[in-house]
């Protein structure tokens, strides 16, 4: 399947969770802190097992030095330029003029990120490409929750709150059809790719789920884990990318 396809379908989960915030998740953050849970779950899992290693094997030693500088891009667009950000619903009054637009403008950058990233899994031939997909694919639901329930407090209506998870959505599909016009290198893609996964699943989405009291929250995560491990058996490592 091409990346284009595969974008499509990414991006279009960031409508999905912007239309479950407004059409069934309102007053039910159980449910969208388990969804949460099974995707830090499966991004922990495909970002330690498959995504750091071909990292190594596309870019050396040096590809450190890339997830490194991802985890910490990812910080500084999560809450430098995003002066209130959480994932999951927002339920209180968001102070601050600019908030949901810098909010927007945040996980942009993000969503771009994400599909740059699949991308370049795309472009190693070493089946890298379904297991980066599923995990951009799963978190990419709660990011649309967040971004429209950001923007339904915000005053925007539903209209204005699903269109900012369009937004995103489009960002996305920028980011993945622009690093295959600009022939942007792999390792450096993936490293940052790498640094994002951690930072997203171990920073923003395992806190969302820890506030679900009980094994719910365990289960969830290792669902998550178990999905990337049912995904391995089926599509296991190749050399040759």
């Amino acid at each position: 399947m091409s990346v284009t396809w595969l974008a499509a379908a990414a991006s279009l989960a960031t409508l999905l969770g912007g239309w479950l915030v407004l059409r069934v998740l309102q007053g039910r953050r159980s449910v969208m802190r388990l969804v949460s849970g099974l995707a830090a779950g499966y991004l922990l899992a495909v970002t330690l097992a498959r995504v750091i290693p071909e990292c190594f094997e596309q870019g050396g030693e040096g590809a450190a030095l890339w997830i490194l500088a991802g985890y910490l891009l990812v910080h500084l667009v999560e809450h430098g330029i995003t002066p209130h950000f959480h994932y999951g619903e927002e339920t209180h009054q968001v102070e601050g003029r600019w908030t949901g637009g810098l909010a927007l403008l945040g996980l942009s950058l993000h969503s771009l990120m994400d599909g740059m990233s699949l991308s370049a899994a795309m472009s190693t031939h070493s089946n890298l490409g379904v297991p980066m997909f599923l995990g951009i694919l799963l978190h990419r639901i709660p990011e649309g929750a967040t971004i429209t329930s950001i923007f339904l407090v915000r005053g925007h209506g539903r209209r204005g709150a699903l269109g900012a998870a369009g937004v995103l959505a489009g960002a996305a599909m920028l980011g993945a059809l622009g690093q295959g016009w600009l022939a942007v290198p792999a390792a450096p893609t993936l490293g940052l790719a790498a640094g994002l996964g951690l930072y997203v699943a171990s920073s923003d989405l395992l806190p969302e789920v820890q506030k679900e009291a009980g094994w719910k929250s365990s289960l969830s995560l290792m669902a998550g884990a178990g999905l990337l491990l049912l995904t391995l058996w089926l599509l296991p490592h190749r050399h040759g990318g």
